[in-house]
């Protein structure tokens, strides 16, 4: 990754990181859990985009494909790095197994992508961000929003949640969105595990 590479990515995770914050306080008040969840699952989502999956399945659909098993925990990997340069101490065999849920989101996976989606794509269209960069940066944002939570929610309960907001998101056919957008093509490879499952 070259420098300026690097810069778009932080510049794009500081801007998911303030427009997540701004789009989910709730009576000039955040929700931890929900926040975090909804941060990964855009995540996962902005990755899914950027795979060969055909974009005619039904939004909301559970998808299955080798590409997510690939990216997917490449988020995971980077959401924890960062944490690790944040000063967090913090692994894979460290997060609460009981976080790793969707039920600690007051929000659903439609409802965060719902409230977020719109905001995230027009920015990968005016920064001239990939979807895969995208992605990436909203991981690190995701890591960012962690670490702020520390002191409500424990990072390896706040991580775990992440965890399972990048599954959801890459392994689920997007929601529309107003005005549209492009999401991928061809089809699905076949499924090897149910889509709920680690990687």
């Amino acid at each position: 990754m070259t420098t300026d590479q690097y810069n778009a990515q932080l510049q794009a995770a500081d801007f998911f990181n303030k427009t997540a914050r701004k789009l989910l306080t709730v009576g000039g008040t955040l929700h931890a859990e929900t926040l975090i969840a909804s941060m990964a699952r855009m995540s996962g989502s902005l990755m899914y985009r950027s795979f060969d999956i055909d974009q005619n399945i039904k939004p909301g659909t559970a998808v299955l494909s080798e590409q997510a098993n690939i990216y997917g925990p490449s988020l995971m990997n980077l959401m924890l790095g960062t944490l690790q340069h944040l000063g967090d101490q913090v692994a894979v065999d460290s997060l609460n197994q009981e976080y790793i849920s969707s039920r600690f989101s007051q929000l659903s996976f439609q409802e965060s992508h719902d409230r977020l989606a719109a905001f995230f794509l027009k920015y990968c269209e005016v920064a001239s961000l990939s979807f895969r960069d995208a992605a990436f940066a909203a991981a690190m944002g995701t890591a960012i929003l962690v670490h702020d939570c520390r002191e409500v929610l424990s990072v390896d309960k706040g991580g775990a949640i992440a965890v399972y907001g990048f599954v959801e998101g890459t392994k689920t056919a997007p929601f529309p969105v107003p005005g549209g957008e492009s999401t991928a093509s061809p089809a699905p490879s076949e499924p090897r595990k149910p889509w709920y499952r680690l990687w």
